[in-house]
């Protein structure tokens, strides 16, 4: 039986959106026969992940990241690229954070990941304040549609889809919730359907036979409520200290 590694830290407001529907690839997994290792919150380490990876045909990441690396809890480095990026070899990769498609994927698959999927930029997210304060997350009506499209790559992975309907199948999932927020009257659908073209734009499938990306096409940035998932973000959370 196939095994998967998740790392789903949680310990500010975008990765505990992120932590909360990624409960849903560690709850659904056991149905394409994939046995789940589950690092979550205070869980998701170096240690801990440098103890189960090498027992994984799988790797799943959800949390801050940026071009050279992914984090784990409280911004804890657990993937680099210049430094343990082999720890993925032989094992099908996503990482849902920003800008680890730049470096790291690369590296990744060039140690001998035989896929990566991620973003190219920073993956945002337009979120309901009120939700999250009352620990309804998964009811959020705005970032619903974002984080079941990055979701969607994962189940098409569990599936054992190949790259090229992996990435089609994500890009799709965007779509989707595009159209549907278009037939919206909701006074933030125009900031949705920008940022999910902007999640869109910014995903990457990478193989050693080449890559899947999307044209990048001009979009209007209006204000909005949105959490970036790397750079922005992280220095976000370093300007409050």
């Amino acid at each position: 039986m196939p095994r998967l590694l998740v790392v789903r830290s949680s310990f500010d407001i975008a990765t505990k959106y992120l932590s909360s529907y990624a409960a849903k690839i560690v709850e659904q997994a056991p149905q394409w026969n994939v046995e789940v290792i589950d690092l979550y919150g205070a869980d998701a380490t170096l240690q801990n992940f440098e103890a189960k990876i090498s027992d994984c045909d799988l790797f799943f990441g959800f949390g801050h990241a940026n071009k050279d690396v992914f984090t784990g809890q409280n911004l804890e480095v657990i993937l680099k690229a210049s430094v343990n990026a082999d720890e993925l070899t032989n094992k099908k990769a996503y990482i849902a954070g920003c800008q680890a498609g730049v470096t790291l994927g690369p590296a990744a698959v060039k140690a001998g990941c035989p896929e990566f999927y991620s973003y190219q930029s920073d993956f945002t997210f337009v979120y309901d304040p009120t939700a999250y304060n009352n620990n309804d997350v998964l009811n959020d009506v705005y970032a619903q549609a974002f984080f079941d499209s990055a979701l969607t790559t994962g189940y098409a992975i569990l599936a054992g889809k190949t790259p090229k309907e992996v990435f089609d199948d994500t890009i799709n999932r965007y779509d989707y919730w595009y159209d549907y927020w278009k037939k919206q009257n909701d006074p933030l659908a125009d900031d949705v359907m920008t940022w999910l073209n902007w999640d869109r734009q910014g995903f990457i499938a990478i193989t050693p036979n080449g890559l899947y990306t999307e044209p990048k096409t001009p979009s209007l940035l209006t204000a909005g409520i949105i959490l970036p998932l790397g750079a922005a973000a992280l220095l976000l959370l370093l300007s409050r200290e």
